[in-house]
């Protein structure tokens, strides 16, 4: 029996709760700083592998040697993010800086490989006196952020596939570092893409808050424009929690002519916002830009599109038509007997 079997033991159900408690904190930092993000997860060591490492490293003193009993791994999307979330963990927590580092500064100039940045924490001080933090003040644990393409090549070459490990041939190994070069390459690219969105989605808000609407709808301009036309009117837009694809509302605004941000600001009644308080309204993106097409050319709409969704209930459209016109406007846009509609997809 180890020497360290009892301060294993009585350790271990202490890391146990510190993992589950710093993923929650990770998850919700991230959520509330609006960081995206594939995973957060943890896993906290078997006693098995505990005292094997102990054994394995003769450590002398383990309780302050051993730093990754509790790990945690964060897996952002882009390179752009990994900043960010060192920022968040480096506020959140106590970093020891004298075990932390950055994979990327370890790797010369000419090399490719293993690429992430890693942490030693400990809770902090400001965590330490309440009471689900009581007994974990003293842990130390181990934070790793990867992008999602960093973590595929780490999967792939040194946590899981053992058939990539030790000294390959060299003509094998040769093409293994040329692939992780092109992960590392798409890896800068797809953080590049994703700053030009930004800047592509923060220019578009800055034309519509100085007026200038000559842009071209899509999939970013679209929702920057409803969002900034709801603010100006002082008006709620009700929130989607599935960030689904709007590219459907682009085609049919684009079927009727609709292709700039000027036309469609054009088609929108100028009593719209008034009827929408008066009658304590309100929609999604998908339900009022499609209010707005009903309203400003029903027949076009209909004629144009093949139409998946249905028009039910509305309280804002009826008051724009007379009843007859309004009933074919039901018909118009009414389920035919026998068909099924998915609602998961409607606004």
């Amino acid at each position: 029996m180890s020497k360290y079997e009892a301060w294993v033991d009585e350790t271990l159900p202490k890391h146990t709760r510190l993992t589950d408690s710093v993923v929650s904190i990770i998850e919700n930092l991230l959520k509330t700083h609006e960081i995206e993000y594939l995973t957060v997860s943890g896993r906290t060591k078997t006693k098995e592998s505990i005292l094997d490492k102990i054994e394995r490293k003769s450590y002398k003193d383990p309780a302050k040697q051993l730093t990754d009993l509790t790990g945690i791994r964060v897996v952002g999307y882009f390179e752009s993010d990994i900043s960010k979330i060192s920022n968040l963990i480096s506020s959140a927590f106590t970093v020891d800086l004298s075990n932390s580092l950055n994979q990327d500064e370890k790797l010369s100039v000419d090399q490719i490989g293993y690429r992430s940045v890693h942490f030693v924490c400990d809770i902090g001080q400001a965590r330490a006196g309440l009471p689900e933090f009581a007994n974990l003040s003293n842990l130390k644990f181990e934070i790793q952020v990867r992008t999602v393409l960093q973590h595929a090549w780490a999967e792939l070459a040194h946590d899981r596939n053992y058939k990539f490990l030790g000294k390959l041939p060299p003509e094998i190994e040769r093409k293994l570092f040329l692939y992780a070069g092109m992960l590392e390459i798409a890896d800068k690219g797809f953080s590049e893409i994703s700053s030009e969105i930004d800047s592509y989605i923060e220019k578009a808000h800055s034309d519509t808050i100085q007026g200038n609407l000559d842009y071209v709808l899509d999939s970013l301009t679209l929702p920057q424009f409803v969002d900034n036309w709801f603010k100006i009117n002082d008006l709620a837009l009700e929130h989607v929690e599935n960030k689904l694809d709007i590219k459907e509302l682009i085609f049919e605004l684009n079927s009727v002519g609709i292709i700039k941000a000027s036309e469609l600001n054009d088609a929108i009644p100028n009593d719209y916002a008034q009827k929408c308080k008066e009658k304590n309204y309100s929609s999604t993106i998908w339900g009022h830009t499609r209010d707005w097409l009903i309203i400003n050319d029903w027949r076009k709409l209909r004629e144009n599109n093949d139409i998946r969704w249905v028009l039910e209930g509305d309280e804002i459209i009826d008051s724009y038509f007379s009843a007859e016109e309004y009933e074919e406007i039901s018909i118009a846009f009414g389920l035919e007997d026998g068909d099924e509609y998915d609602w998961e997809n409607d606004y």
